[in-house]
């Protein structure tokens, strides 16, 4: 499986590829919306973990942006965020959430929910 980390916390970033590899995944990150767009438009991702809250745009608008084209409109996207209350407002074009700090069993049944 092919996995995108967009995740502006770089060392969680790292952990979260560290263990898709570890898994026997392929693992990408981005560590903004714009790294995103970049890889998202370059490759076909079977699941994206997505943080709400990037530095240079929100989560929700950036997944809206890659369900509109590209060859990962089809992918699994989860959200990941630091705030509960985002969970309660999760847009219908998620599908799924955690709250951080997502947690290996929790990584793992996301991938399996995708």
């Amino acid at each position: 499986m092919r996995v995108l980390f967009v995740e502006n916390d770089t060392r969680l970033c790292e952990a979260f590829r560290a263990l898709a590899i570890s898994l026997g995944h392929v693992a990408d990150v981005a560590y903004d919306g714009h790294q995103a767009m970049l890889l998202i438009g370059k490759n076909r991702y079977d699941t994206i973990f997505l943080d709400i809250g990037l530095p240079d745009v929100d989560g929700r608008d950036l997944c809206r942006r890659l369900r509109a084209a590209g060859p990962s409109k089809l992918a699994c996207v989860v959200a990941i965020t630091g705030d509960a209350g985002h969970l309660q407002e999760q847009p219908d074009h998620f599908d799924g959430a955690f709250l951080k700090p997502l947690t290996e069993e929790g990584f793992k049944a996301a991938l399996d929910a995708c």
